[in-house]
């Protein structure tokens, strides 16, 4: 008797330390926006990845390819690699936390003429990944504020202009 008393309290011990356990934190080690221009000719895939290599800083790689290969559109052919600080990139992963919250039905549009944004990160091969069309299409009623505010600030960071790339 003694001994199946003490077997209930020790599983439920168990149950009880198991249901208290706080939730892991998503890690992210990386971050990458992808942007897609539709037919759009100059800027027509841009790709600006960062990863958090050390304490202090966290590398970008950007990379942007014209529709076409000619010569007028050749200074939108860009493969460039900076440096951030650690604290900038920091300040990225804690925004995609709300990207969680985002009510999807809300944000789905879709279209003939536009673009497509995605942000996609995590660590060690376990992504999250975000894509909407046209996310500077009316962004509040779609609840994207966050997301098209990060895309931005990654490329601003990258060096490049959003105007030229993110205006549809």
């Amino acid at each position: 008797m003694m001994k199946r008393l003490l077997s209930i309290v020790f599983v439920t011990s168990l149950f009880l330390s198991c249901q208290n356990k706080a939730p892991e934190k998503f890690q992210i080690d990386e971050i990458t926006f992808s942007y897609l221009g539709g037919l759009r000719i100059p800027y027509n895939t841009v790709t600006v990845y960062i990863r958090k290599e050390y304490t202090d800083s966290a590398r970008v790689i950007v990379q942007s390819r014209p529709l076409f290969e000619t010569p007028e559109w050749r200074d939108t052919k860009i493969d460039t690699m900076l440096k951030i600080d650690v604290a900038t990139f920091e300040k990225f992963a804690t925004t995609t936390e709300s990207f969680d919250k985002i009510n999807i039905e809300k944000a789905d549009l879709s279209g003939i003429d536009g673009s497509t944004w995605k942000i996609e990160y995590g660590a060690k091969g376990k992504n999250k990944s975000y894509h909407f069309w046209s996310p500077n299409s009316e962004t509040k009623k779609r609840g994207l504020e966050d997301f098209v505010t990060l895309s931005e600030d990654i490329l601003a960071v990258s060096k490049l202009d959003k105007k030229k790339i993110l205006e549809d």
